[in-house]
């Protein structure tokens, strides 16, 4: 009742009123090749908008009379622009054919490419395909994604946690980092092709958007393409095959519909040597409608995934190995190449989702969702023994002082495998050594677990108040438990594995508390499956209401929209660590945070084919988990002066539409202040971990974004696009540097990066493509490309009035010591040819697409500078930085059959 009261005063407040509509436009939207109904494809025209329903069927009402620019939009479908002269009353448009979306890389699922191998635990380098879920109509979305996405290109430089992702009205970003996993659904292109999106800050009906723009992957069963399709794929990526069947009735006569899809992706070996791949992906969607006005959808998925990872090196072991492509984590064991860092997931989710048509206007969708699994990546871990990572800086050329010496390291780096990889067989010797004295392994495979739960319960409300107003309005409710452990994954011949912090036992030999990870169980000894190191959850609630209002006059469309968000976390220790016995065990207190969003924007409809855009947006964020506990591992200690972060995001965008040009050119500026950021490191010569707090960042991403596609001729089209950033930090940040083993107490420092430029993707990149779209269902693609302005992530020890001390006014070694490294621009290539053929009611599809055709190995994608540094003879080159480098030369072949 009182929803029902608040709904009728905001429409009230607005001034809204219901009236009489005479004057409407109705058509059907089909696929060109199959004629099958398109649902939920969008129609506008005059910023009045509509859906089609599962028969393809749309009505638009109240346009106003004159020469209308139609605008027709389908994901998975070329964007269709027709002209119609309209005197008012009632028009039938007929039969609008669309034309799948030319491009074979979209028929790759570059979203699962994208999650490539890159060697990070919490996928730092994998959240650059964002762009994925907001690629459709929109000539700069769809280069960003499918062209600059294999870059790791991030659109306005944001990363993954300013992107909101929803699965049928279900939020799914991780609630500890921010991100969505685009692996939990990989391998499952055509069950979640169907989707609402929008750019920016733009109001939805399916949540409160942020600065990257929104997303909702729609799985219901009904509104999925009626088909029974299979389909095989060859590449020479991260995977070499790939299956895949989708069976779907969509909604039949006894009102049921169901929908399936099942693949496999799988491969010895990927782009880069080491690298396995086996992926299997499952998916269930069945749906009931109970009567006209309610239906009951349940949505089960999952993507368990097994593979070896890709590890970043210095450039030295790069070209010792000869080839930008070398990877450090692996070795031959019996003549077999084995990886030491295998990512293993497994994180189902089940949705189930009441739809309620409340009146032909209002629609509410209901949903309780619930996921959990296991993720996690194995490593080597040693105790009183030498390094076993290849490329440790004391096994290289350069650690040698003599030229002699220098030269056998070299020789041996690239003749024998036993020295530029893992040597698996020299660990087992070792740990055989140890058992025959009775001792603690030496060398071990450990698997770091973080095995989440996540409950959620939403409630989305759509009003079309009448033809004018439109109000949405929404609440979500999430509870959340992520479980942080390891276990002994392999042994390595050894007979069990002693559970002490082995980094505490130099420094404190004499203290056997300080030595014991888990001090009710003093010097355990751990084998195969058992939990040790650490134990603890992160636990956290919370509760977001939105609403937002739109309303349409003939000149300009309005909006405006609000949300609170209500957020607790804390942790729960399952053991009691030595090194913090009296904060390590039981729950914490709860960190509570209160968080507000406001936005509003402006459509100014200059004439019928140009408009100007406008947003903005304030909100503040709570500070995720992952970023609150300085060392999680040991104790329950919060960064100290932890709070809100605080965004402040505005752009403008001038829209031009003609039947044969579209132009989008944006201006946009965000600020991200108060943020919290952790980097914890392994420190060799300390023999701990080193956790690395820095608060106070503050951030400005400001650029253009521009794109354009002309139709040159009927089939033949020109796009051009271009974006132009300026990312960085506006201030200097604090730091504080504590040690796991406590060897060192708390140290803190200012970090000078005010004006650095934010790390982790081309603040430019351009495109200039050529496009076919001809009779007989044919199409090409080619595009050159060009990136530049990335720079590598930094060290900010480097950034410290410690880092430069003794060194006099312009000595040359304070630039070399402070300055950002730039990655160099680089240019690709990429081309694409697909055909379709129609064979009676069965249809056949063939896509290749050759990205970097000009095979450049020598594009850097993304780095860091390594977080030890030299202070004593200030030598940067010393931990010189790690690269990631633009796969050479690859190819993906995608073979469909449907009937």
């Amino acid at each position: 009742m009182r929803s029902t009261l608040l709904i009728t005063f905001l429409a009230l407040f607005l001034g809204a009123n219901v009236f009489a509509q005479s004057d409407v436009l109705r058509g059907r939207v089909v696929d060109e090749l199959t004629d099958q109904a398109l649902n939920q494809a969008s129609v506008s025209t005059n910023g009045k908008i509509a859906m089609t329903d599962n028969d393809g069927l749309f009505s638009l009402t109240d346009v106003g009379a004159g020469n209308l620019l139609i605008v027709i939009l389908a994901d998975g479908f070329d964007e269709e622009v027709i002209t119609v002269k309209y005197n008012g009353g009632s028009l039938d448009l007929g039969t609008i054919k669309l034309r799948h979306l030319q491009n074979a890389v979209a028929e790759s699922g570059l979203s699962e490419i994208s999650m490539s191998v890159l060697d990070g635990d919490d996928d730092n380098f994998s959240q650059s395909s964002s762009g994925l879920l907001s690629s459709s109509g929109d000539v700069f979305s769809s280069t960003a994604a499918y062209i600059f996405g294999p870059a790791f290109f991030r659109v306005r430089g944001y990363d993954g946690e300013n992107q909101s992702i929803y699965m049928n009205g279900v939020p799914v970003n991780d609630i500890e980092n921010g991100r969505a996993s685009w692996s939990e659904w990989g391998g499952l292109n055509d069950v979640m092709r169907n989707r609402e999106s929008v750019r920016s800050m733009n109001p939805t009906a399916f949540g409160f958007s942020t600065p990257g723009g929104a997303s909702n992957i729609l799985t219901r069963a009904s509104l999925q393409r009626k088909q029974s399709k299979f389909s095989y794929s060859l590449t020479n990526r991260t995977y070499q095959h790939r299956a895949m069947f989708t069976h779907s009735t969509g909604m039949m006569a006894n009102n049921w519909a169901f929908s399936f899809s099942g693949s496999r992706r799988w491969g010895n070996e990927g782009f880069v040597e080491g690298t396995t791949y086996d992926a299997w992906a499952y998916f269930l969607g069945v749906e009931r409608k109970i009567n006209a006005n309610h239906s009951i959808g349940l949505t089960v998925y999952a993507s368990p995934t097994r593979r070896g990872m890709q590890g970043p090196s210095v450039q030295e072991a790069c070209d010792l190995a000869g080839t930008n492509y070398y990877n450090p984590n692996w070795g031959y064991q019996n003549g077999e190449k084995r990886n030491a860092r295998i990512r293993n997931t497994h994180e189902p989710m089940a949705i189930l989702n009441h739809y309620w048509d409340v009146t032909p206007d209002m629609k509410i969708n209901n949903a309780l969702s619930f996921s959990t699994g296991t993720y996690g990546t194995t490593a080597l871990n040693w105790y009183n023994a030498a390094d076993p990572r290849p490329d440790y800086y004391r096994y290289l050329p350069s650690y040698a002082l003599d030229d002699g010496v220098k030269q056998t390291i070299t020789d041996l780096w690239q003749t024998d495998p036993s020295v530029s990889q893992i040597n698996w067989d020299r660990m087992y010797q070792i740990n055989y050594l140890s058992n025959l004295d009775g001792k603690s392994a030496r060398y071990i495979i450990e698997d770091r677990r973080t095995d989440q739960t996540n409950m959620a319960f939403t409630s989305n409300m759509r009003w079309d108040v009448n033809s004018k107003t439109l109000i949405t309005a929404g609440i979500e409710v999430k509870k959340y438990k992520g479980n942080h452990y390891k276990t002994v994954d392999d042994l390595l011949g050894s007979e069990y594995w002693l559970d002490v912090d082995q980094f505490a036992e130099r420094d404190f030999s004499a203290d056997t508390t300080l030595l014991q990870n888990d001090l009710d169980n003093p010097n355990r000894k751990v084998t195969v499956g058992d939990r040790f190191g650490y134990d603890y959850d992160i636990l956290q609630n919370n509760a977001k209401a939105w609403a937002q209002a739109e309303y349409k006059l003939d000149m300009i469309d309005l909006y405006g929209g609000m949300s609170y968000t209500f957020t607790e976390f804390w942790r729960d220790g399952h053991m009691r660590n030595g090194r913090a016995p009296l904060t390590s065990y039981g729950e914490s207190e709860k960190s509570t945070f209160n968080d507000v969003g406001a936005k509003g924007g402006a459509t100014f409809k200059i004439t019928s084919r140009h408009f100007i855009e406008a947003n903005g947006m304030y909100m503040t964020r709570a500070p995720y988990a992952r970023n609150s506990f300085v060392s999680p591992r040991t104790g329950n200690q919060l960064v100290t002066g932890l709070t809100n972060e605080k965004i402040m995001s505005t752009d403008l965008t001038y829209f031009m539409r003609y039947p044969f040009l579209n132009v989008r050119m944006t201006l946009y500026h965000t600020i991200f202040d108060d943020a919290t950021e952790i980097n914890s490191f392994y420190h060799d010569e300390l023999r701990t971990f080193v956790n690395h707090v820095m608060t106070n960042i503050s951030k400005t991403h400001q650029g253009i974004e521009f794109g354009a596609e002309l139709k040159v001729t009927s089939s033949w089209s020109v796009q051009g696009v271009a974006a132009l950033g300026n990312y960085r930090y506006t201030d200097r940040a604090n730091a504080t540097i504590s040690f796991d083993n406590g060897s060192r107490p708390d140290t803190s420092a200012i970090v000078y990066i005010n004006n650095f430029y934010v790390p982790g993707s081309a603040q430019t990149a351009a495109s200039v493509g050529l496009k076919y779209a001809g009779p007989g269902f044919l199409f090409f693609n080619l595009n050159a490309n060009y990136f530049d302005n990335s720079y590598l992530d930094f060290n900010p020890e480097r950034r410290t009035v410690g880092a430069i001390s003794n060194l006099g006014p312009g000595d040359p070694l304070i630039a070399e010591i402070t300055q950002q490294e730039k990655a160099p621009s680089a240019m690709t290539l990429d081309a694409s040819i697909g055909k379709s053929w129609r064979i009676d009611s069965y249809y056949l599809n063939l896509n290749v697409s050759v990205t970097n055709i000009l095979d450049n190995r020598d594009f850097v994608t993304s780095g860091f500078e390594q977080n030890r540094f030299d202070f004593v003879d200030k030598n940067v080159n010393k931990f010189p930085p790690k690269y990631f480098y633009y796969y050479g030369r690859t190819f993906f072949i995608n073979l469909g059959f449907r009937f």
